[in-house]
């Protein structure tokens, strides 16, 4: 939870309640008796109210950061925002009542000539500390029952009847001594030891107008539609994540549940899996990274999710990099950053830490997926690219590939050590005519590009097989055409020492 606000109302409350002298914070008005005497004869639409200089500082500082973070807790998350409507006129109203309260004190304190005047109104105070105490109980009220719903109505996947059998026939193998992650359960669940994880990227160019349904984006041709885990990352996403969420879930079915999801600014990640599967899991971790100068802007950076699977530790990080034909320097240093300020994993246990790196996130997890919109070019003009496409054998990307700057840094050696990529037998995927298959033919004329690309890092050798590397080219909502790749992976049994998100 976010204490900042109380800070202010800490400071309301002294000075309200327990401080006699409030010089430090205040413009006091002290009549003489010839003013007083005045003052007395003049009617009260000839008074001009004077408001004490430090409460309304104070009042102003309060509701500020009240706003800000009822917008940055409540904001994003619409099932919430009526919570944070009620957190933000119980503020509003609670200060004005103390402000009120204040100012009255502090007009007639230090005058005798108003000692009669201040013992009226002592009685009427007193009256109206039920008023305010009543307010503040109200907000302080209301703030314990959101913390107590934010912390135990985390996110769960929803249990059918059949899983609750599951479950304790689990919990009934834990207390025979046979662990829920050892080698017993991965034989009974995954026969063959292997994950298989479909991973898609799409930079959506921020459309609003998304299919009815996603089957030529998850079901692309030549991948196998029964995969354990699908992992989605999308740059520049549509602005009804929600909406989004919920057309992945109808196109996959009721056979799978929603692991995890997260967005940093409009990167979005999102997590499905089988539904037998999701007791095997640990929680998931996630962590940002914002490659912008201004780090309030998150349009370009990182956005991470980490868990483990039985034995087997993940990291699947969604990415957009540095725009720009010759921004290449720029794009290292994205990827340099992220790889430094990655915060994973955090509660769950490295599975082996003698590997980690601590400059360096993804040498913590065995199994690494990095994916996103690179944005590396071909170091080639419009035209000479034009005339390689014409001229291509069927599926052979070579002679486009070696102007590829992305492969070029990879065999330097000065991004993405350590990872490698499935052959790319599928044509550029940027820049489109939005609703065509027709390269950009704008004033602009962008040399078509790889750069949407998945790439994918192993502890062990031979642990992550390649089956299909591909795009959806069937998809022609954005100027880029979603990169999918699909993916079988050793997975190893684990011990009962990580938390588990069911």
């Amino acid at each position: 939870m976010n204490f900042t606000p109380f800070i202010a109302f800490l400071i309301l409350l002294e000075q309200c309640f327990h401080s006699s002298d409030r010089s430090s914070l205040t413009q006091k008005v002290i009549l003489t008796p010839e003013e007083l005497e005045l003052f007395r004869n003049v009617k009260d639409t000839d008074i001009e109210e004077i408001y004490p200089l430090g409460s309304v500082i104070l009042m102003v500082f309060t509701l500020a950061v009240a706003i800000n973070w009822t917008v940055g807790r409540y904001w994003r998350h619409p099932y919430r925002r009526g919570m944070g409507w009620a957190h933000l006129i119980s503020v509003m109203i609670f200060t004005a009542l103390l402000y009120t309260r204040h100012t009255s004190l502090e007009f007639h304190k230090g005058n005798p000539e108003y000692e009669e005047i201040e013992n009226d109104e002592d009685e009427e105070n007193d009256e109206n500390s039920l008023v305010y105490l009543f307010a503040l109980l109200v907000l302080i009220f209301g703030l314990a029952i959101d913390w107590c719903f934010s912390n135990t109505t985390k996110k769960r996947i929803s249990v059918s009847p059949s899983q609750t059998s599951h479950k304790r026939h689990l919990e009934e193998r834990l207390l025979v001594g046979q662990g829920l992650l050892g080698e017993d359960e991965l034989e009974r669940h995954l026969p063959q030891k292997n994950l298989r994880i479909f991973i898609a990227t799409w930079n959506m160019n921020g459309k609003k107008d998304l299919p009815e349904r996603l089957d030529d984006f998850l079901f692309p041709s030549g991948a196998e539609s029964a995969q354990d885990l699908y992992v989605i990352g999308v740059q520049e996403g549509c602005p009804y994540r929600q909406e989004w969420e919920y057309r992945l879930k109808l196109t996959l079915g009721d056979r799978y549940v929603l692991l995890h999801s997260a967005a940093h600014g409009v990167l979005y990640l999102s997590l499905f899996i089988r539904r037998d599967l999701a007791w095997f899991c640990s929680e998931v971790e996630c962590s940002t990274v914002t490659t912008r100068f201004f780090p309030m802007i998150k349009t370009k950076g990182a956005l991470a999710a980490s868990f483990t699977f039985f034995g087997t530790s993940f990291l699947f990080i969604n990415a957009h990099f540095a725009a720009g034909d010759s921004k290449v320097k720029q794009r290292i240093q994205n990827y340099e950053k992220i790889i430094k300020n990655l915060q994973l994993p955090k509660n769950v246990p490295d599975t082996n830490p003698i590997y980690s790196d601590p400059d360096d996130a993804t040498s913590r997890f065995d199994e690494v997926f990095w994916f996103g919109d690179f944005n590396f070019r071909l170091s080639k003009s419009r035209s000479e690219v034009d005339s390689i496409l014409e001229n291509l054998p069927e599926n052979d990307m070579r002679s486009l590939l070696q102007y590829d700057q992305l492969s070029e840094e990879v065999t330097k050696g000065s991004i993405f050590k350590g990872f490698k990529e499935g052959e790319i037998h599928f044509r550029p995927t940027y820049r489109f005519n939005i609703g065509s298959d027709d390269y950009d033919t704008s004033k602009k004329q962008r040399t078509p590009s790889y750069t949407d690309r998945v790439m994918y890092k192993s502890r062990h050798q031979e642990d992550i097989h390649v089956l299909k590397y591909g795009s959806c080219s069937l998809m022609r909502q954005s100027d880029h055409k979603p990169v999918f790749g699909l993916f079988k992976v050793w997975i190893k049994p684990g011990s009962n020492n990580i938390p588990l998100t069911v």
